[in-house]
């Protein structure tokens, strides 16, 4: 009976805990929800019933927010610079990682301390010197300002978990590959950084989701409409089309889609890495 009893509580405790996960699931997806059906009605249909399914669905409004959005070049922008400062970060980091996890001495281990107290310093309290000397360096409304910020602003979260990976590699592996005949940076390339794999792919999942959905940096730097990313030019969007809410919402789908893309083609990556990630910590 006392086993009957525990299976029965224990079997209580899952249904609970599946309905909160459900629970906390519906509340999540309700705005996203809400946006979708609201960006396929009419301005008149959205006034008499504005979360119901529509009638018919609508497609004008996501012509009129990509034209209005220009998001052929929003796109491009926001694409380029994430792309480009996730993956330069990532290789830096690795590189560091690998120098910070295997060469073990005094200066490193500094170093590594330095790295992580980058984690401990909130962007607002250096945000001001550091528009100065975006400012000083002519690099004010450029992609490459941007993306110089975006590389050292990620730099301190990427050597850390990089780090605790490349501590879990066997150093007899990389024993061997040195009585081999490599180099360090052979040795590198062809043995660290391929057992990264499951790292890096999520560490860059999470820094082009961050990067992507960043609004702050873009705002202060970039004034012409030409270099806006895709975050600053719905707020724009928002300002000048606010009253028009099938069409704001139309423009906030079509902003979100490439990101989701992404997840849905690599979420595998991410949990596979954060479990490795657990059971090597």
């Amino acid at each position: 009976m006392n086993k009957e009893m525990k299976k029965g509580k224990r079997r209580w405790k899952i249904w609970a805990l599946a309905l909160l996960m459900i629970g906390i699931g519906v509340l999540f997806f309700v705005p996203i929800y809400a946006m979708i059906i609201i960006s396929l009605k009419t301005t008149r249909e959205l006034i008499y019933s504005p979360l119901a399914f529509p009638k018919s669905v609508y497609i004008q409004n996501f012509k009129d927010a990509w034209k209005l959005l220009n998001l052929g070049t929003v796109y491009k922008n926001s694409l380029v610079v994430a792309t480009v400062s996730v993956v330069i970060r990532i290789l830096l980091a690795a590189m560091a990682s690998f120098t910070l996890a295997k060469r073990v001495n005094r200066f490193n281990r500094f170093l590594y301390v330095l790295f992580l107290s980058g984690l401990m310093i909130p962007i607002y309290t250096v945000l001001v010197p550091l528009l100065r000397l975006i400012k000083n360096l002519g690099l004010m409304n450029s992609h490459l300002g941007l993306i110089v910020v975006y590389i050292a602003m990620g730099m301190p979260f990427a050597v850390f978990m990089l780090t605790g990976f490349v501590k879990a590699i066997p150093n007899e592996l990389l024993e061997a590959a040195v009585l081999d005949g490599c180099s360090v940076y052979r040795t590198f390339w062809t043995i660290v950084f391929p057992l990264l794999k499951s790292a890096i792919t999520t560490l860059f999942i999470l820094d082009f989701l961050s990067v992507w959905n960043d609004f702050l940096l873009p705002m202060l730097t970039l004034s012409d409409n030409s270099l806006k990313t895709v975050t600053v030019a719905m707020y724009n969007f928002y300002g000048e089309f606010g009253s028009r809410w099938e069409m704001t919402f139309a423009g906030y789908t079509l902003a979100i889609i490439p990101i989701v893309i992404v997840y849905l083609l690599l979420q595998k990556n991410i949990v596979e890495g954060i479990m490795i990630g657990a059971v090597k910590g």
